[in-house]
């Protein structure tokens, strides 16, 4: 697909969905996800040890499958506008609740953006206009609202505004849906107060990829100069 900005500049955005990796003009660039992770990695060692491999592992592709469906029932919601209420679940029936408190106008469903000044790329759950002012939405199922993803939405904001143009920043929100209550709770806030500490975990991840060249050339020099003492 071509990413276009507004100031007429086009990228090739490839995105394999099985890797979820990303290639821009042929070159393989980082995914948001992956950059926030690199720096905050899921530390589920200590309950998977709690409650043993196999409870570990079905409770996680439980909560996988329910966060998949979620997302994807919203993108059919958001880009056919039809009303499926028969394949629902709690965290679509939150997601309901606060499209009916907030009446947002959807402009974007998973929308693939490419930042051609940090090099990176990724999906956005939603772009939305919430009272006049553009807001960048992503999607949670978790059991509550980690820090890092405070950090995706910088990223994915800051993208949106290089791409589209726009004057200000986007507004970040962070919809958890609930997957058993089928309630909501949302973090808004300012996307580029964080923006720099995202520059921070994209500057460790090529610091990690880098091969450190090892000196020891430098040593034996020192140590010869002193046996010829």
């Amino acid at each position: 697909m071509i990413i276009s900005y507004k100031n007429g500049r086009e990228y090739d955005l490839d995105y394999d969905d099985k890797a979820h990796s990303y290639k821009v003009d042929g070159i393989k660039v980082p995914s948001v996800t992956r950059v926030v992770d690199g720096c905050f990695p899921k530390n589920l060692t200590d309950w998977a040890l709690s409650v043993g491999e196999e409870e570990y592992h079905r409770v996680i592709d439980e909560a996988l499958d329910i966060g998949n469906y979620t997302h994807k029932w919203i993108e059919s919601f958001l880009l056919s506008d039809k009303f499926d209420c028969e394949n629902t679940n709690p965290s679509i029936e939150a997601f309901l609740k606060w499209c009916k408190d907030y009446h947002p106008k959807f402009t974007d469903a998973e929308r693939k953006v490419y930042c051609d000044r940090f090099k990176y790329a990724g999906t956005v759950d939603a772009v939305a206009k919430i009272n006049g002012r553009v807001c960048v939405i992503d999607f949670k199922t978790s059991k509550k609202i980690y820090k890092p993803y405070h950090l995706q939405v910088a990223a994915y904001a800051q993208a949106i505004k290089r791409i589209d143009g726009l004057r200000q920043w986007p507004l970040g929100i962070i919809l958890r849906l609930d997957k058993l209550t089928g309630e909501y709770e949302q973090k808004v806030f300012e996307p580029k107060d964080h923006m720099s500490t995202f520059i921070k975990c994209l500057e460790l991840r090529q610091w990690s990829s880098l091969r450190i060249k090892n000196d020891k050339n430098k040593l034996e020099s020192k140590n010869e100069s002193v046996s010829n003492r």
